[in-house]
């Protein structure tokens, strides 16, 4: 517990006040805004670009410029979700459910307040978790086994209930095709290709930036193609810091959520190979069934949005738990941050607070400083931003769909992802038309392969009896809590009434 003490934990603030470091960090927030918000190129692509810098930058400085990237980079990646329906990483797919929806009722502005406060609050929260329990929960982490993971994945499905909308049939079908999208590929036991149709690009299944950019962005210009603009007529006037003050006013008032939201971001975060893509639906789905009006999420409600984004911006100081205290990556830009260290001579792992206790605290406290400049940094990126909303659709259904493809091609340089794209831009398109749910599609493709592999790890360490163990048996109850309890609640609404 030295590491703990008083004297440690001021030497890593007093190191991260040094000129030069506070100079990275902000360099970090503005180059993690702008990666964030080009569809199809996230943080990890870009930091693993940075790495060969690293040398030369030495540990303090790359890491804490890399966190400052991977802080704002989850946040800036809502920008172009709200704005243009196109999520800026996987893990925004949630937030383009209802923040493009408030766009196109005029309400950028407000939506961006909300996204920009969401993230602040969700990266605090997650940044001071961090702060102070990473010397004490991390080896926590280690107690999720295959088991475990399955019922993670399992828990996370339970969220495709509440995002079905009103037919609850057609949002299993939409599961279905979901999870049959997820088998097409590799089989990772005996090596035999499954569904590929002979085209080895689909060795490794269907790359999620393409069908993201497709179910979402490219799907949407068939029906702005049909209107003269983004913001429809009499709805205009969404620009403008009073409206983003706005949104960050009625944000606020969502307070519980918000930090329901944040910590359900540090704990799926905490757990090794899940990540923010994962959790965002999961808490989005959460949001829906503990709200009020669960009727309102999918047409533009503030509620899903903060929930989103403030879930978004808690997975880094989760994620980070697991890498400096075990040695664990928690994602693959924690993976990158932790291979950053080590070319520099700094070895994260369960001795890291021992032998390097200063530049330990110097990191978290990097966190928690990165998440505080965001705010003003990221309200004046939203004001600009805005004025996406202005441009005619004549000229920006092109631009749409260019990064469409641009992004879709980015992913794998492959000109076939870019044919995927408008493969399930239709797919998506006809879904909708039809009353079927993407998001419900979507995270069963996110996690079916999850569900996949874990489940075999799992049946071969100990069979059935991998899922008797107490975490895996907590996480059933949890999920069979979480299908019953809206009805629970819907009932003693209907008794309230009569």
């Amino acid at each position: 517990m030295e590491s703990l003490g008083i004297d440690n934990i001021l030497a890593g603030f007093t190191l991260l006040m040094h000129f030069d470091h506070l100079l990275w960090m902000a360099l970090g927030i503005f180059a993690g805004l702008m990666v964030g918000a080009i569809p199809g190129f996230n943080d990890t692509n870009f930091l693993a670009m940075m790495l060969p810098f690293s040398v030369y930058l030495g540990p303090m400085d790359a890491v804490v410029f890399m966190m400052a990237c991977f802080c704002s980079s989850q946040a800036a990646g809502s920008f172009p979700a709200i704005l243009l329906n196109i999520p800026g990483t996987p893990s925004n797919a949630p937030t383009c459910i209802e923040g493009f929806k408030l766009t196109r009722k005029g309400k950028a502005g407000q939506a961006l307040g909300a996204s920009i406060i969401s993230s602040t609050v969700g990266g605090l929260l997650s940044a001071v978790f961090a702060l102070i329990l990473t010397p004490i929960v991390g080896i926590y982490a280690l107690k999720f086994g295959p088991a475990e993971l399955f019922m993670m994945a399992i828990f996370g499905m339970t969220a495709v209930g509440s995002l079905t909308g009103k037919s609850t049939v057609k949002g299993l079908f939409s599961s279905a095709l979901g999870l049959f999208v997820a088998c097409v590929g590799t089989e990772f036991q005996q090596g035999y290709t499954r569904a590929s149709f002979g085209f080895y690009e689909l060795y490794e299944g269907f790359p999620l930036i393409p069908v993201l950019l497709g179910v979402f962005g490219f799907a949407e210009l068939f029906s702005l193609s049909k209107e003269e603009s983004l913001v429809k007529k009499g709805q205009e006037g969404a620009l403008g810091y009073a409206h983003i003050f706005q949104g960050i006013r009625d944000a606020l008032s969502h307070w519980g959520n918000m930090l329901r939201s944040g910590l359900i971001g540090i704990l799926v975060g905490l757990i090794p190979g899940t990540g923010a893509a994962i959790a965002t639906w999961v808490s989005y789905g959460q949001a829906r069934q503990w709200s009020k009006t669960p009727e309102k999420f999918g047409q533009g409600h503030l509620e899903g949005l903060v929930a989103a984004d403030a879930c978004n911006n808690g997975v880094p100081g989760g994620a980070l738990i697991p890498t400096v205290t075990l040695g664990i990556p928690g994602s693959g830009t924690t993976l990158i941050i932790m291979a950053a260290l080590m070319i520099n001579g700094v070895t994260p792992g369960p001795s890291f607070f021992g032998s390097f206790a200063d530049k330990a605290y110097a990191i978290l406290f990097s966190l928690v400083i990165a998440n505080i400049l965001l705010f003003p940094i990221g309200l004046g990126v939203a004001r600009l931003a805005t004025m996406v909303t202005a441009v005619p659709n004549r000229f920006l259904v092109p631009i749409i769909a260019l990064f469409c493809m641009t992004g879709g091609f980015a992913w794998r340089q492959m000109v076939f992802d870019m044919n995927l794209v408008i493969l399930f831009g239709v797919f998506g398109a006809l879904l909708t038309r039809y009353g079927y749910s993407v998001p419900a599609f979507l995270l069963a493709l996110l996690l079916g392969p999850l569900a996949e592999r874990n489940f075999a790890w799992a049946m071969q360490i100990g069979g059935v009896n991998s899922f008797m163990r107490p975490i895996a048996l907590v996480i059933l109850i949890a999920t069979i809590g979480v299908l019953i309890l809206p009805v629970i609640l819907r009932n003693m609404a209907k008794k309230g009434k009569s």
